[in-house]
């Protein structure tokens, strides 16, 4: 179970929610709706008929107590289907509300993890500190308190605990909870900051109190990095519930059955039980930030909370765009993160090198420059670059002080003449320091062998797929030309098809290779868009996949020239054998994880591979049976004698590779990640390991894991990385 601590307004269970819970613009199914009322209509018109009836053939008393009870039968019907209404309402919010309570349970270990790896804690939090921002950049105080006293249902906050003006949300460190959940008269909060100044890292301390503080059934705070949406071709709703379906598999199950069609992640996000952490909108292109802004704020429902995190610059630009109107984020207050004090620093690398005076003595030419009249002062005064410091030059346990980096070299103003070059220099020093050998690791990658890896992974992600932070292995295979993935799957079943009928004849035989080539050339050129997890059942994937059997079985005995009658019996004992197999194959399209709800774990990438690469297995021999085996089998027979040949049936039986692997590729993900795997891994670029080697740069912490995806454990660095 989640921790828990004092409820909060605002953040109630189920039932206690005030306003519409309506945040994906659509209506609560309502099916019953129409047999409920013909149902009420019939009584009606029953009990009418019955009392009419007992008028005239019966005595006045039962005429009279038919008139007044037969009428009412509708009446109670109506009482009982609302009460069988309202308890299955409460039944489906308690199921919503168990869900949100295991998501937070998972959102929880996630980030605590990730904290963990980070350093977050370690040897103690660097202070972080704020003020409120800029009267340009956000709502007018009193007019914000007026938007949340309009709200209907009232404030999501207790007025008692409200900041008098923005000057009230002014803190540091652990403030942050305090400012959203009380200060903040709406709960919309912009957080803003310089690059590198920890706007992540205190959204991840903020979304870590909430879930302490959350009661049982509450919103649940997710992150939601901003770079991957497109908000002119996905709406924001449609995103989050991709995001949460991505990174939660759980998530993926259908929600109860009178909320129709939706899964359990848009079921959460219609009952508001997701408070967004919507993180970096100024990692998107510029032309989408003020796009993005307008969509976020018409797709919040009154007395929604949301948490944003920009830097300043771009978020000023993206409420006054070059072109077109200004846009706003309505009824949010905001904060912007101040620079880093020289004497925060200072204490902050002296105690991660050891806290003796010894170790610490390394770090008196720095210590003596700092502030923002030096080059390396000013580099400095952010906690990105302060992390970046300690990571080069403070030794980690079993490492001596002596064989490192000296961290005077930063204060060379000849070679260093700029706060931006002392960056660089510190981006250029980071992963050789990460992957340089300590005792007890056995240093699988070089710093020059990882360091290669890092830069082709970075080029990827900000070349080939426009800049997005995340990195997926289901995506690798961009990495590599379509052609050749088309190529090798075209070539390898057209050969080993058309070797495979060649028993048939040679017409047949081209016939059948010309076919299966068309078949793996379109299936590499279509890779999925997402892994497959699990199998779902579907009856229109079964008749689909029993139409497209039936309909081989018939190209194969006609072109085996057989006659009309044997033809179309072999067609039709032929087809169902295959279809029923492929039947069960065709579902993945689905790509539905039924099997396994559990929200205790979140998928993380290797997880994800693993179910995608089992998969991947099923339908390589499901296809081979329904498309490879049985065809393989009957070829032989149906040319007439050659199925006594051994040499025909060995081969006959090629036709199974070749149907196998285009069916398994068109439908999982893993077939399309090992080749392009094995294709960069030939070319020096990557390593063969490549899901060991990304878990590894995790551990390091030149990666953040966020759900089933890798990122890079800053923008900027991946930036770096990808320029180089």
């Amino acid at each position: 179970m989640p921790r828990t601590g004092p409820g909060e307004e605002g953040f109630a269970p189920p039932g206690a929610f005030r306003g519409p819970l309506l945040v994906t613009g659509r209506t609560r199914p309502t099916g019953r709706t129409r047999p409920t009322g013909l149902i009420c209509l019939a009584l009606t018109l029953t009990g009418l008929a019955g009392a009419v009836w007992a008028a005239h053939g019966r005595g006045p008393g039962a005429a009279e107590s038919a008139a007044t009870l037969l009428p009412a039968l509708a009446g109670l019907y109506l009482a009982w289907e609302g009460f069988r209404a309202d308890r299955a309402e409460a039944s489906e919010d308690r199921g919503l509300a168990e869900c949100a309570d295991r998501l937070a349970v998972t959102v929880r270990n996630q980030w605590e993890a990730e904290a963990s790896l980070r350093r977050l804690y370690d040897p103690h939090p660097l202070p972080v500190s704020w003020v409120p921002a800029g009267p340009d950049l956000t709502e007018d105080w009193p007019r914000l308190r007026a938007i949340a006293e309009d709200w209907p249902g009232g404030p999501p906050a207790d007025p008692r605990g409200w900041a008098e003006g923005p000057g009230g949300l002014a803190g540091t460190g652990a403030d942050i909870a305090d400012v959203l959940l009380r200060r903040t008269p709406t709960r919309r909060l912009v957080v803003l900051g310089a690059p590198g100044s920890g706007k992540t890292m205190l959204m991840v301390r903020l979304l870590l109190a909430v879930v302490a503080s959350r009661e049982p059934g509450g919103a649940v705070p997710v992150l939601f990095p901003l770079a991957s949406w497109n908000p002119a071709a996905q709406s924001l709703p449609a995103w989050l519930a991709q995001q949460l379906t991505r990174d939660y598999a759980g998530l993926r199950g259908p929600a109860p059955a009178s909320m129709g069609r939706m899964n359990r992640a848009e079921a959460l996000l219609e009952h508001r039980l997701v408070l967004p952490f919507l993180d970096g909108l100024d990692e998107l292109p510029p032309g989408a930030r003020a796009v993005a802004l307008d969509a976020v704020g018409r797709a919040l429902p009154p007395g929604q909370a949301v948490v944003v995190s920009s830097r300043v610059d771009e978020y000023r630009q993206a409420l006054r765009p070059p072109a077109g109107v200004p846009a706003r984020l309505a009824g949010a207050a905001g904060i912007e993160l101040l620079p880093q004090t020289a004497a925060d620093t200072a204490a902050h690398l002296c105690r991660d090198a050891g806290g003796g005076r010894g170790e610490a003595a390394r770090w008196e030419p720095v210590l003596t420059r700092l502030g923002p009249g030096t080059p390396v002062g000013r580099a400095l005064a952010t906690p990105l670059m302060v992390f970046l410091a300690r990571t080069v030059y403070n030794p980690r346990p079993g490492e001596y002080p002596a064989g490192l980096p000296d961290p005077a070299e930063l204060c060379d103003e000849e070679r260093l003449p700029t706060g931006a070059a002392v960056e660089r220099h510190l981006f250029d020093a980071f992963v050789p320091a990460l992957y340089r050998h300590r005792p007890g690791e056995d240093g699988r990658w070089s710093p020059e062998r990882a360091e290669r890896a890092l830069v082709h992974l970075a080029g990827h992600l900000e070349h080939t797929l426009g800049g997005t932070p995340d990195l997926a292995w289901w995506q690798l295979h961009a990495a590599v030309s379509r052609r050749a993935h088309r190529a090798f799957l075209a070539a390898t079943a057209a050969f080993t098809a058309g070797l495979g009928a060649l028993s048939a004849g040679p017409t047949v035989g081209a016939g059948a290779g010309l076919a299966a080539g068309l078949l793996g050339w379109r299936t590499g050129g279509s890779p999925r868009r997402l892994p497959a997890v699990a199998f779902q059942w579907s009856g229109a994937g079964f008749a689909l996949g029993l139409a497209w059997a039936l309909g081989f079985g018939l190209f194969l005995v006609l072109a085996a020239r057989t006659g009309p009658v044997p033809g179309l019996v072999a067609a039709l004992l032929l087809g169902p054998a295959t279809g029923v197999w492929l039947g069960r194959g065709v579902v993945l399209l689905a790509g539905r994880e039924t099997r396994s709800p559990d929200l205790a774990l979140a998928v993380g990438p290797a997880a994800l591979l693993r179910r995608d690469r089992r998969v991947f297995g099923r339908l390589l021999a499901e296809f081979a049976f329904g498309y490879g085996l049985v065809p393989a089998l009957a070829l032989p027979e149906l040319a007439g004698g050659a199925g006594t040949d051994p040499a025909a049936m060995a081969a006959a039986l090629l036709l199974v590779p070749a149907f196998g692997l285009c069916g398994a590729f068109a439908y999982a993900s893993w077939g399309h990640f090992a080749l392009a795997r094995c294709h960069l891994a030939t070319r020096r670029r990557l390593p063969r390991d490549l899901m060991a080697f990304l878990e590894d740069a995790h551990r390091r912490g030149v990666l953040r894991q966020a759900g089933a995806v890798y990122q890079f454990r800053h923008i900027d660095l991946q930036h770096h990385l990808a320029d180089r």
